[in-house]
């Protein structure tokens, strides 16, 4: 009986220390989804003030400092996923594991969407409409092949 509170005991004391080591990993990765989700959502909120802006027809210039929120984004974006802070980490996130699997790649897009950026504030920052909308869906294409690959359905 002593020999079954042992085991017991060890077993208990084995999924305590578990437990608090995956409640500290969540801790640790929380904060790190949490700020990258956030910062999609700003991306998402910069683009969306710039479609306004094209459909509006008026003076561009204003939202030139949109399209460098989303420049500045797309060159940051890939190092706001270490390794770890994936589904694995216990918190919910839509980043599937193809971004760890095919880091380069992920990498490459995240690139791109800065570039592409990068373009539209110029075309913004000239009040050229024409150029503006070429390089808004460009940009917004950019988002896009990255989340058609590394990001779950929602």
């Amino acid at each position: 009986m002593r020999r079954f509170g042992l085991i017991f005991g060890g077993l208990a004391l084995a999924a305590v220390v578990a437990g608090a080591g995956f409640a500290q990993a969540q801790g640790a990765f929380g904060e790190v989804i949490a700020g990258r989700q956030a910062s999609m959502k700003q991306g998402g909120g910069n683009m969306g003030a710039i479609k306004k802006a094209l459909d509006a027809g008026g003076d561009l210039t204003g939202v030139a400092t949109n399209a460098q929120g989303v420049a500045d984004w797309g060159r940051k974006m890939a190092s706001v996923f270490p390794a770890g802070s994936g589904p694995e980490s216990g918190v919910k996130t839509n980043a599937l594991p193809e971004i760890w699997v095919s880091k380069g790649d992920f990498e490459k897009l995240a690139a791109n969407l800065g570039a592409e950026a990068d373009k539209l504030m110029a075309a913004l920052k000239a009040n050229d409409k024409t150029a503006a909308t070429a390089a808004f869906a460009a940009t917004g294409g950019a988002c896009g092949a990255c989340h058609r690959t590394y990001r779950a359905k929602i």
